[in-house]
């Protein structure tokens, strides 16, 4: 008995004899951004992928640096309210740290969002997220609270300090309670211009994704 071969072809089928491959459907769609969406941290990281937010927290780094310096340079000239003093230094050093963790944040999920070398592990960057977003939270709260509580010390007593005569009980050093005066009304402004940026993350989203996502190509047979 004799067999006939057959042939392979992508045309329509015009013969019982011939076999037709069926061509695989292809995505589009970058490997990496599956694997990210299948290591995705429980946070929402638009937030602090959003090119709005290190704005923010560069515009508000500025504020901590001076207050930590200036507490450090003033540190017991302040009998009138000690706490004044403290107030600066701990803001400074919370304020930097809250910087600092900010734009490690910001750059971690910028690296998640672009193609990465398939060395490269994405669980990695998941975890270091899992980590530091709880902790730049947690800075925050504490950062705000104590924001609130430098108020009462300086405006507690903002009618009876004295700036001139460092003998007296009342006395604090004007460069010191001037400036944490000061500073409290720019930290008020920097918040507001921080709302106002994250804002716009809502409303009018930044298209500065480097990646593009397709919609899968299907090639029928």
């Amino acid at each position: 008995m004799s067999s006939k071969n057959k042939t392979v072809t992508y045309k329509q089928p015009i013969d019982e004899n011939v076999d037709y491959l069926v061509p695989l459907q292809y995505s589009s769609i970058p490997i990496q951004s599956k694997i990210l969406e299948n290591t995705s941290s429980p946070f929402p990281t638009s937030f602090f992928g959003s090119i709005y937010f290190p704005i923010s927290i560069l515009l508000y780094v500025a504020i901590p640096i001076s207050q930590l310096i200036i507490g450090l340079i003033y540190i017991g000239q302040c009998p009138i309210q000690d706490l004044i003093v403290a107030w600066m230094i701990v803001s400074g050093v919370s304020g930097i740290l809250l910087v600092l963790i900010g734009v490690i944040i910001h750059i971690k999920i910028r690296q998640q969002s672009i193609a990465l070398s398939p060395y490269d592990d994405p669980q990695s960057y998941s975890l270091l997220l899992r980590i530091l977003i709880p902790i730049f939270i947690i800075i925050f709260l504490f950062t705000v609270g104590w924001f609130f509580a430098g108020q009462a010390f300086v405006f507690e007593v903002k009618l009876r300090v004295e700036f001139f005569d460092s003998t007296l009980p009342e006395y604090c050093h004007g460069n010191l309670y001037k400036a944490a005066y000061v500073l409290i009304f720019i930290d008020y402004l920097i918040f507001l211009l921080a709302i106002i940026l994250n804002v716009l993350t809502c409303v009018v989203p930044p298209d500065d994704n480097p990646q593009k996502k397709h919609p899968i190509d299907h090639i029928n047979t």
